[in-house]
């Protein structure tokens, strides 16, 4: 392709993006504010590539981070909400209790939204948000040298597949909740990288991208499954009057048989995931292409056509140059 996206541009289209959802994180809708959290995560993740030397650059990858805290932790919550409607009708036999939980968790939803929406107050995110699209944001062309973050974003991506294959690695065949867990971060960071990398045409990941959603959904599922049972496990030592100790334990049988199966399935992913984070190791390390065999006749072409047209015109205006020549402008810029 002759043009592509650059970070700033793709960092303005996000910061629009959370813009236009503000409004739905204030009714405190579901949907929204698990836009918003994945839209705060893009943005955190485009920030060092766009704002490279940028003063408070840092501040604003902080603002962003914490607000996208107070977003995933009501995130959590509806996610738990979800799984226990859904255990509901799987375990009938113990939706008194279930019923129970359901409630405590949506009077907790409740309390975290609410904290949630004077924190986007508190923090102006309209302005956060504002700030973040004054950063540079245009589309340029080929060049035959790299800019500053093409550069940053490869060295990104090799970092985020290394620490992903070592996560894959750590966690092992054998179930660790919290070794998943880390390869589920690892494996989300560098989806995020591989996007940037697809959108600015540095890596063509599509197929790539969503084996690795695939991969990361089944160890979020699973992770959401071992949440409550560890939440269950609180309830059981606390002896709450409000829950029947034998419907608690057939809610955990049957949670824990489901993430048994979910590590099943993660585990039969681990090998293409591996292969995956090398191909994109390979990608990162393998230089910054070269422009297309009709391109490069076109920009040659252009190139003799403006030496012989300066040549014309110092013979005409010693000292005339072309600076102000709309071809070399573009391929200049940063």
């Amino acid at each position: 392709m002759l043009f592509k996206a650059t970070p700033g541009l793709l960092l303005r289209r996000q910061a629009d993006l959370l813009g236009r959802t503000m409004p739905r994180i204030r009714d405190g809708d579901e949907e929204g504010i698990h836009a918003a959290r994945v839209t705060t995560r893009r943005l955190r993740e485009l920030l060092p590539l766009v704002g490279h030397g940028v003063r408070d650059r840092s501040d604003l990858e902080s603002q962003f981070k914490e607000i996208g805290r107070a977003l995933g932790q009501v995130r959590d919550a509806d996610v738990q909400c979800a799984l226990l409607r859904y255990l509901e009708a799987r375990i009938p036999s113990a939706a008194p209790t279930l019923v129970v939980l359901r409630q405590q968790r949506e009077r907790k939803r409740l309390a975290l939204v609410r904290a949630l929406i004077k924190q986007t107050e508190e923090r102006d995110v309209d302005d956060l948000i504002a700030t973040a699209r004054k950063l540079p944001a245009y589309a340029r062309l080929w060049r035959f040298s790299p800019a500053g973050w093409e550069r940053r974003l490869r060295h990104t991506l090799a970092e985020r597949a290394g620490a992903a294959r070592a996560a894959i690695a750590h966690a092992t065949g054998v179930y660790f909740p919290n070794r998943a867990h880390s390869a589920r971060i690892a494996l989300k960071k560098f989806r995020y990288a591989a996007e940037i990398a697809t959108e600015t045409a540095v890596w063509n990941a599509g197929d790539e991208i969503r084996e690795l959603k695939k991969g990361q959904d089944v160890l979020g599922d699973l992770h959401d499954r071992q949440a409550l049972v560890d939440h269950l496990g609180e309830v059981v030592t606390a002896g709450s009057a409000t829950t029947d100790p034998q419907q608690v334990n057939l809610i955990v049988q049957v949670v824990e048989a489901e993430v048994h199966e979910l590590h099943v399935k993660y585990v039969a992913r681990r090998g293409p995931l591996q292969e995956i984070a090398q191909r994109a190791q390979r990608a990162a390390a393998a230089g910054y292409g070269t422009l297309v065999p009709a391109v490069a006749g076109a920009v040659a072409s252009s190139a003799l056509y403006l030496m012989s047209r300066r040549r014309s015109r110092d013979r005409a205006a010693p000292g005339a140059g072309l600076a102000a020549s709309p071809i070399l402008v573009l391929t200049n810029r940063r």
